[in-house]
């Protein structure tokens, strides 16, 4: 693998960032590849860590990722896992259901400990993407239900151990396209208004998804669109 390849990629996405006027923070996803010297080299690079297991959570913060960097994401968290992100004090916890934000926040409790948290929600956008790499539909298994995410983050606002802070959406993978980013990124705004309207904090909107990889020459989006798409869902907030 190319370090300087990796290096120059990242660069890009922050500039198109950047360029946009956005506050952002880029977290890799460590399934992508969890090899020690990938690691090592986004954090000398200061880049976060999205994890969606214990092992990736500790792979990440003995390669020098800070806690405080580190996302974890993903379903089927078990309660040791949990633990162990309350125990290495992360940034922020992807809750994908109302249980698992019970579970949480019971752990959270017992330990004397507190889970900065973002509920992901299922937008119910199609990424016009493969079936089996599809995230943000109705029908796909991630995610709390769009129409429930209100009533949730207002419970979670009082629930013991829990801060909620932010939203949180993956649509899918290998996405050829920006039209699915642009409808996901506008229901998320929606909520974000609705919440604080309704007098809750929200200052973090985690926005996933991969941008496609142009296999055959299709054409694909770039950072700098994904960023436009950003920017014109969130611009005001």
């Amino acid at each position: 693998y190319s370090a300087a390849t990796m290096r120059a990629r990242y660069k890009t996405l922050t500039q198109a960032m950047t360029d946009a006027g956005l506050d952002t923070h880029m977290h890799y996803a460590v399934k992508a590849n969890d090899s020690r010297a990938v690691l090592a080299l986004f954090a000398a690079e200061n880049v976060g860590a999205d994890v969606v297991s214990g092992g990736e959570l500790l792979k990440a913060r003995r390669a020098g990722i800070q806690a405080s960097k580190i996302v974890y994401s993903g379903v089927g968290k078990s309660a040791a896992e949990l633990r162990l992100a309350l125990e290495e004090d992360i940034g922020q916890i992807n809750v994908e259901s109302a249980e698992e934000l019970e579970t949480l926040s019971a752990l959270a409790a017992a330990t004397g400990r507190t889970a900065r948290v973002a509920l992901r929600v299922n937008p119910d956008i199609d990424a016009g993407t493969n079936d089996k790499i599809a995230t943000g539909r109705a029908t796909d298994k991630f995610g709390i239900p769009y129409d429930d995410a209100i009533a949730l983050y207002t419970r979670a606002a009082s629930m013991p151990g829990i801060v909620p802070v932010g939203l949180a959406t993956h649509i899918g993978s290998q996405i050829l396209g920006l039209a699915p980013y642009r409808d996901a990124f506008s229901r998320i705004a929606d909520l974000v208004l609705a919440l604080r309207q309704n007098g809750l904090r929200i200052t973090t909107v985690d926005c996933g998804g991969g941008l496609g990889i142009p296999y055959r020459n299709e054409p694909a989006p770039s950072p700098a669109g994904l960023a436009a798409a950003m920017k014109q869902a969130f611009h005001n907030l």
